[in-house]
């Protein structure tokens, strides 16, 4: 006759674990959602002149955690630029997209400088470099393409959405690789 043994102690350490592997989920499908919402539907542009330092004094929290996990240092130089004539939320969730794909480009840690000066035809350069593992030769081209990814667990949307957010501001972006060295994106905004 078999004898039944008492339930298993629950281990709240590695359930808290499992929890927060769902939550982080169901975070992630939540974005590719909204991300494929407001590529097709794009939100109305509310243009106004755009301070980059207060904005990026906003990112910059958002971005730390990621920073400091992957123990990337952020060096921000956005002071005494002219204002851009943007959309500080379509903006501010550019650059965050840009900001944690270069600490996540960094896994071993490394630097991420954003800088921001004047530039030609009344326009603001603003550039994300990294000293992460670099983007293969074969894969700029399509970086922006909706719905490419290298990431495991990427949705290919982060990208898409910077270069369609620039677009729609009338900037360019620009982008420099080397495998193994890191990655620049530049862009360039009007002036507001």
């Amino acid at each position: 006759m078999a004898v039944a043994s008492a339930p298993q102690p629950i281990d709240s350490t590695k359930a808290l674990q499992h929890v927060d592997v769902i939550a982080g989920e169901i975070r992630r499908l939540d974005e590719v959602v909204q991300g494929f919402l407001k590529f097709t539907r794009p939100e109305e542009l509310k243009l106004q002149p755009v301070r980059l330092k207060p904005l990026f004094d906003e990112v910059v929290p958002i971005v730390q955690p990621e920073a400091t996990r992957t123990a990337v240092a952020l060096d921000v130089d956005c002071n005494g630029v002219p204002d851009v004539n943007g959309d500080p939320a379509m903006l501010r969730q550019a650059f965050l997209n840009l900001a944690l794909n270069a600490c996540q480009a960094m896994p071993g840690g490394g630097t991420l400088r954003v800088k921001c000066e004047a530039a030609r035809d009344r326009r603001v350069a603003i550039s994300f470099s990294d000293t992460g593992i670099g983007i293969k030769p074969e894969h700029l081209s399509r970086i922006f393409d909706l719905q490419f990814t290298t990431k495991q667990q990427g949705s290919g949307i982060g990208l898409s959405m910077v270069y369609r957010t620039i677009q729609m501001h009338d900037g360019e972006i620009e982008v420099e690789s080397t495998p193994g060295t890191g990655t620049t994106f530049r862009m360039f905004l009007p002036q507001a």
